[in-house]
């Protein structure tokens, strides 16, 4: 089964009156798991305050949906009855220390949930239609690779139609599945919008400049790359630079961001099953690669 591993929310709002709004989905390759499922739970602890003080499960969920690739539903009690001793091989860029620390602790917390684990960069591991995935010498079932879908569909077309047939023969479980792409896309925004129409939690979204100020966005993108707010007449406010402007555009109506002296405060909040936990981001009106990671208490 091609289970959903895990995404993370991001939203505007939600702090000193300003209502909850939602930005985006990332669903394929979300950031921040280490500082917010390790880090914050940390920070808690040091100051002496007790855990029902935070919403952070995510280390737990986590744990849990793993094994859901196994019983496919919300009873994991089964687990162990039905496992059969299958293994993930968990594979990062060469280079990145931030992306290579995330799938590693991915690793630590599937080898807890009672899988076989191994770890290589990505460009270690063989894959083979008709054998499966392999890494020296040793075959496994799943593959979580921390890269982009879009980058793989975009920028190594042979290796996309490899993993297409590698799925069809039913050979290796890619995590997350293929059809996060569909959710990972900025674009899925309109869609949200044209079947909810003003929903409470949802901001105005159109292929099209929409006349009031507005934020433009791309199909695909991260750490606020190629991102621009407007005006109403969609002249540049601020822009991003960044190099995901070939992407389809989306237009996003403005939403006012929580902000404290002179910083902003986004909240983003982790989903593996269920909303599992919750974590800020600070930086500029745009979030970019250098924002800091923010702990919270709940009062």
């Amino acid at each position: 089964m091609h289970w959903h591993l895990y995404g993370r929310f991001d939203f505007a709002g939600g702090l000193d009156g300003n209502p909850i709004k939602l930005l985006e989905f990332n669903a394929d390759t979300p950031t921040m798991v280490y500082e917010s499922s390790i880090i914050q739970w940390a920070l808690l602890k040091k100051n002496g305050f007790n855990e029902s003080l935070q919403f952070n499960n995510l280390y737990e969920a986590l744990r849990d949906n793993f094994q859901r690739m196994i019983t496919l539903g919300d009873d994991i009690s089964q687990f162990q009855s039905i496992y059969e001793g299958w293994k993930i091989l968990f594979s990062s860029i060469e280079g990145s220390v931030e992306e290579e620390r995330t799938t590693k602790l991915l690793e630590v917390i599937a080898r807890e949930a009672g899988f076989n684990t191994g770890f290589c960069y990505a460009h270690e591991a063989h894959l083979d239609e008709n054998n499966g995935l392999s890494f020296n010498g040793e075959t496994y079932e799943f593959w979580f690779k921390l890269i982009p879908w879009e980058s793989i569909a975009i920028d190594e077309p042979e290796l996309a139609q490899l993993i297409n047939t590698m799925i069809a023969n039913k050979n290796t479980i890619f995590l997350n599945p293929a059809y996060t792409l569909l959710f990972q896309s900025k674009r899925m925004l309109k869609i949200l919008w044209d079947l909810f129409p003003n929903h409470p939690l949802l901001l105005e979204a159109s292929y099209e400049p929409l006349g009031k100020k507005q934020v433009k966005k791309h199909a695909f993108g991260r750490e606020g790359e190629s991102v621009s707010i407007l005006d109403a007449q969609g002249n540049p406010i601020y822009t991003q630079s960044g190099d995901y402007g070939n992407y389809p555009e989306i237009y996003q109506e403005f939403a006012l961001q929580n902000s404290h002296n002179g910083m902003f405060y986004q909240p983003n909040v982790f989903y593996a099953y269920e909303a599992c936990a919750l974590g800020f981001r600070k930086g500029g009106e745009i979030l970019d690669n250098l924002s800091k990671f923010v702990a919270h208490k709940i009062k």
